[in-house]
């Protein structure tokens, strides 16, 4: 381990590092021992990311002005990351382990898929952001922070884990979770200070219990600490405006309604392409054959050359040679094309199996 602090600055003479040329100079740096990093960057992407785990076992801490997308994506355990400022899209994106902290707001989709860790955001996050979180029981709930709000379409199937909303400065607005907020929702718990609204029905609204409050008071001077705002402390530990959001068990959940019903009562009327080709709202399966598949292949037997390599190809083994003529048996047949793509004199000829409105 060497104490010595590695400062770069991505941006000299108005001649930019590239993101490739920033990763494996931090690389190389780390092969050579050093475990602390100052990065002015220029919007450079994946700093922090879990490449910088290979083949090292010192803690590695990282402090970064302006990055691009993906900081800290895919961090391990050990791994700190300090943005001095706000940062673009994906922050923690599939985070494993890593502590990440970040003095602003953050883009859409902080927080995506991940499964360890904790990110602490000194501010708001975009739309998308806790989406698809997860736990798994082997390791530490992953726990994601924010100060203020998220954008629309927060913590949609969300599995795991733990986020914390505080609403801070929020008064104004309608819900500090945006709209269509926890579609999917199938696990995990969210804490939320503020008003909600527009929220999925798979997910219940309900009051904190005493171990609700003790991890909240415990964990909210922990956020607070981090970001040096310690002083909101009394302000937000009133647990009166505070909710608990959690997944509806399967027994209770609305009744999930067919492809085919939705299509014809909650879906654009007449199907999204309703002007061009008619709709019948029967619902094949996938792959489909017969009727329902969206193309049928013709052959030709003008330029056939008997070579057999569409017979030969067929990933469903729907062509058949009878009397030196090939055809596709539609009960196997799903009309992927393969026929056609292969077939050196152009026999086959790929066409839609849809009726058009006339």
């Amino acid at each position: 381990m060497k104490n010595d602090k590695v400062i770069i600055k991505t941006l000299i003479n108005n001649n930019r590092m590239s993101t490739q040329e920033l990763l494996q100079l931090i690389t190389s740096k780390i092969a050579d021992g050093y475990t602390d990093f100052e990065i002015d960057a220029c919007g450079q992407h994946n700093i922090g990311g879990s490449v910088w785990a290979k083949n090292r076992n010192e803690n590695l801490n990282f402090k970064i002005k302006n990055p691009g997308q993906r900081v800290g994506a895919m961090a391990l355990s050990g791994t700190k990351i300090v943005v001095d400022g706000s940062a673009p899209a994906d922050v923690g994106w599939l985070n494993s382990g890593a502590e990440i902290i970040v003095k602003g707001d953050c883009g859409d989709t902080a927080a995506h898929c991940a499964a360890g860790g904790k990110i602490y955001v000194d501010g708001r996050v975009g739309a998308r952001s806790g989406a698809l979180m997860k736990h798994d029981p082997k390791f530490e709930n992953p726990e994601f922070w924010v100060l203020k709000n998220t954008g629309s379409f927060a913590f949609e199937f969300m599995g795991g884990g733990i986020a914390v909303v505080c609403g801070y400065d929020c008064d104004n607005l309608k819900s500090v979770l945006g709209s269509r907020s926890c579609v999917g929702m199938v696990g995990g718990t969210i804490y939320v200070r503020g008003p909600i609204d527009d929220i999925s029905g798979s997910v219940q609204i309900i009051n904190l219990d005493d171990s609700d409050i003790k991890f909240l008071k415990e964990g909210l001077n922990i956020f607070l600490s981090k970001i040096n705002k310690i002083e909101l402390f009394e302000k937000l530990t009133i647990f009166s405006h505070w909710r608990k959001i959690v997944s509806l068990s399967p027994d209770i959940k609305e009744k999930k309604i067919s492809v085919a019903e939705f299509r014809k009562n909650n879906w654009i009327e007449g199907g999204i392409f309703g002007d061009f080709v008619h709709d019948d709202f029967i619902v094949y399966s996938m792959p489909a054959t017969a009727d329902g598949r969206v193309h049928i292949p013709k052959w030709n037997k003008e330029n056939c050359i008997d070579c057999k390599i569409c017979l030969n190809n067929c990933p469903q083994n729907a062509i058949e040679e009878i009397n030196k003529e090939y055809c596709s048996d539609s009960r196997k047949c799903i009309g992927c094309g393969i026929c056609e793509a292969v077939c050196p004199k152009n026999c086959w000829t790929i066409t839609s199996n849809r009726c058009e409105i006339t």
